[in-house]
């Protein structure tokens, strides 16, 4: 037993830390210098779309590759690797601990963002139909509302449908294609509620019509007050 929990334990940290990478901080710094914070702009958070608004497409398809591979990475080290590969419940602490890694990241203070993408990338090592899915409904909205945020939030409650929905169906048929054991599922949940709940205020905006769209820009210019 202990070795079962020493395996996770060190699975958590391995994968928190790779979470905590702060992709979208560090190419602020990068790019306008060691004085300049992207939290202090836009959000105020490190993903993908804040570096778009306030970085440019750039440098923001970037952040989008590295964040997604903090999601893929760790997952990929559980389910592939031993002595983390023996143990089925490894995906499951490797995908939530690099989300968290990505929200609350060590290296500057646990403000980071909101998770999508590295919590996409471990849903994509654990169940690649649900990740389909859910990309699919993600870009749709998107595409129609040009809410990054709407997008978002559908994405994740469509991944907790699917979560649900091909656990039952593996049950009943474990010979089902996309079947997922429990520790897959309770990521596949777990993960896309948090993003959900991390989006309360841009739920709130998108209620009240002031939600930025895609492709808006914000002032990075040092007087300039932000929402």
């Amino acid at each position: 037993m202990p070795g079962i929990i020493g395996i996770l334990l060190l699975m958590a940290i391995i994968a928190y830390l790779w979470g905590s990478i702060p992709t979208g901080y560090w190419m602020g710094k990068i790019l306008r210098g060691k004085d300049f914070d992207i939290r202090d702009h836009g959000s105020h958070k490190t993903g993908a779309t804040n570096v778009q608004r306030t970085l440019g497409s750039g440098p923001a398809l970037i952040v989008f590759i590295v964040d997604l591979s903090k999601g893929i990475g760790p997952t990929l080290l559980a389910v592939f690797v031993a002595p983390f590969s023996t143990n089925p419940w490894s995906i499951c602490i490797a995908g939530i601990a690099a989300f968290l890694g990505h929200c609350f990241p060590v290296f500057i203070g646990f403000k980071g963002g909101r998770g999508v993408l590295t919590g996409g990338g471990a849903m994509l090592v654990a169940s690649p139909l649900a990740f389909l899915i859910s990309a699919v409904v993600t870009i749709g909205t998107i595409a129609i509302s040009r809410y990054v945020s709407l997008g978002s939030i559908l994405g994740s409650f469509a991944s907790m449908v699917c979560g649900v929905v091909f656990y039952i169906i593996t049950l009943n048929n474990p010979a089902f294609f996309a079947h997922i054991d429990l520790p897959r599922m309770i990521l596949i949940i777990v993960v896309p509620f948090l993003v959900i709940i991390f989006h309360r205020d841009n739920i709130g905006r998108l209620l009240s019509g002031t939600e930025r769209k895609l492709g808006q820009k914000v002032s990075t210019a040092p007087t300039t007050s932000v929402e």
